[in-house]
């Protein structure tokens, strides 16, 4: 990247959005991970200071839509990530528990919420595959929870920081699943090389999805959240581009 000046259009598309080679390599990542799942490093993919600072500010950005800021619920799997409540609260919004037990499969009961419920709903956070439970959703049940958002008009915030931990066959993704469909409406997936590069310390990850929301969400981080750094970017822009480091 060349210098640039505070507040430019560069240094906004690099420092807020990413880098041109981090996004595009987590773009051919993505493509390699998901097959069918083909995504515009231009505006459906941006950098993160890691996925924890996303998945907080993700309920705030949110909330500046027009059509949705008068939704009053966020739900999140309960045992949960302490960033998704944070982030709920910080917007102002009510958190709605869904219980993750053996008695659900150790995944929320997408079909024990009532229509009226999901029209109130702002957004609502999944793991897969979960943290603590270790459960993981089928393809069909991130459909199921897709159609969901986009019938009743609220944002699904998959979390997926763990996708390149598990045994045998890779688990479903969002990104994945959404892409079958045709679109990315609604959906709106987090990740980072913590897990997979064992890179906890770099603080660098991404999010990825719904073109409108990523907009929007570029505005608010512009504003708000601390600019990553073009190094770490580099370094991510090379991980992303090696498996084995992540196999071995």
């Amino acid at each position: 990247s060349q210098p640039c000046l505070v507040g430019s259009e560069m240094c906004i598309r690099d420092r807020v959005w990413g880098t041109d080679g981090f996004r595009a390599g987590v773009a051919a990542w993505i493509g390699e991970r998901y097959p069918g799942a083909r995504l515009d490093p231009e505006r459906e993919i941006m950098v993160l200071n890691g996925s924890r600072e996303g998945l907080f500010h993700a309920v705030m950005a949110a909330a500046l839509d027009p059509k949705r800021a008068a939704r009053r619920l966020v739900a999140m799997p309960n045992p949960f990530y302490p960033p998704y409540l944070a982030s709920a609260i910080a917007a102002g919004k009510q958190p709605l528990l869904m219980p993750s037990s053996p008695a659900t499969g150790f995944l929320p009961d997408l079909d024990a919420l009532s229509p009226g419920t999901l029209d109130d709903c702002l957004a609502m956070f999944l793991c897969s595959p979960s943290n603590p439970e270790g459960a993981v959703a089928s393809a069909d049940y991130l459909d199921k929870a897709i159609r969901l958002a986009r019938r009743h008009g609220f944002l699904l915030f998959a979390d997926e920081c763990y996708s390149e931990i598990y045994f045998g066959e890779r688990p479903a993704g969002a990104l994945g699943v959404a892409a079958a469909t045709g679109s990315l409406d609604n959906v709106i997936v987090f990740n980072s090389l913590s897990k997979r590069s064992n890179l906890a310390g770099l603080r660098i990850g991404f999010v990825a999805g719904d073109r409108a929301f990523m907009a929007t969400l570029a505005t608010f981080r512009n504003v708000v959240c601390p600019q990553v750094p073009l190094p770490h970017q580099a370094v991510a822009e090379a991980a992303y581009a090696d498996e084995a480091h992540v196999v071995e």
